[in-house]
């Protein structure tokens, strides 16, 4: 009604006052039946057009100074359950609160509960070595990062075991198998694998079996990672990146590289860094694939074929767009001051 002109108003009390019924004035002038009554209460009650009504809703049971309370609550402990923190804010107040209050106040203040992502644990020593590395490389060139090669390990299990999957059925396939997520122990078996990629192609996706310790690793750098460097970098020298796993620190695989010096390169790596390594994300990339398959592999076999089939189909532009990501990587981390990033 508040958007209604004196003079509209003023129709409709006309009509109403010549004797038309409600309904009438409303289908006459085209206006709700309730903003018509709403018009005539405010002139017969207080001699208006107007009404002096607002719908403002109830009245906060919190002053400006609870709130701030209630936000370094909050900001004091995040890790707290709504009673927990509605209990703490109680003790403040000389009228307590519900949960409910305390909920809607806290989304007034854009803050919401939500499930804690997961990262590395950064202590204040790594956190500082992770951005001297970013120091140290974040004014490298992308022809630069374009000779380095990244490495990594990742497992895959039979059945997904992580993350939510939604399904389209009615009420009554909610048990219909196809509907289901098939859960077993242990994720029904899983599968390592260790890869590798540079900026000009896929390296080798390579299946491991067992507890991997450096001499196994040792086989992985001459059987797949000095032959891939010879394929893909003829006469040069790349930069080989791996991360402070012990089976890639030990005095073996040191040994190693300083032996194979003239072919590859070792890139030093600051501790817990998976959010700059380029290649997690390939592993996320191949894990949609591997899940988005119809039928999904029924055992360990048709696993390790699946995760052959789906590496090698892995688009290149795909791997440049995250070559592209490591300069936003590193100002994430320099900004968060070596912590944790949304990478």
């Amino acid at each position: 009604m508040s958007d209604l002109s004196e003079f509209r108003r003023g129709m409709i009390v006309g009509a109403r006052l010549s004797g038309a019924w409600v309904m009438e004035t409303a289908n006459l002038l085209g206006f709700a039946r309730s903003t018509v009554s709403a018009v005539m209460t405010a002139c017969t009650k207080e001699g208006k057009t107007t009404s002096s009504k607002h719908n403002s809703g109830p009245k906060s049971k919190l002053a400006d100074r609870d709130r701030r309370v209630l936000k370094r609550i909050v900001a004091r402990k995040h890790k707290q359950s709504l009673s927990e923190i509605t209990s703490e804010m109680n003790s403040h107040l000389q009228d307590p609160v519900s949960s409910k209050t305390v909920k809607r106040e806290l989304h007034a203040a854009n803050i919401y509960g939500r499930v804690a992502i997961r990262k590395p644990l950064v202590t204040p020593t790594n956190a500082f070595k992770r951005r001297q590395w970013c120091r140290d490389h974040k004014c490298w060139s992308p022809q630069q990062w374009q000779q380095v090669i990244w490495s990594d390990e990742s497992s895959f299990t039979l059945f997904q075991t992580t993350g939510r999957v939604y399904v389209w059925r009615t009420p009554k396939e909610a048990f219909n198998p196809e509907c289901l997520l098939p859960t077993v122990k242990h994720g029904g078996g899983s599968i390592m694998v260790w890869g590798a990629i540079s900026w000009r192609g896929l390296g080798p996706l390579v299946i491991l079996h067992g507890r991997i310790k450096s001499n196994h690793y040792l086989s992985i750098l001459g059987d797949h990672v000095h032959p891939f460097v010879q394929t893909v970098c003829p006469g040069e020298r790349p930069l080989f990146q791996d991360d402070n796993s012990p089976i890639h620190t030990a005095r073996c695989v040191q040994e190693w590289f300083e032996e194979h010096d003239d072919a590859v390169d070792h890139l030093a790596w600051p501790p817990q860094s998976p959010d700059l390594n380029i290649i997690e994300h390939l592993w996320q990339y191949l894990e949609s694939k591997i899940r988005s398959r119809f039928p999904p592999p029924s055992g360990l076999s048709e696993l390790k074929t699946a995760l052959q089939e789906e590496w090698l189909n892995i688009p290149l532009n795909i791997v440049h767009d995250l070559y592209a990501s490591i300069p936003r990587r590193i100002k994430f981390v320099l900004q968060s001051k070596g912590g944790p990033t949304p990478y």
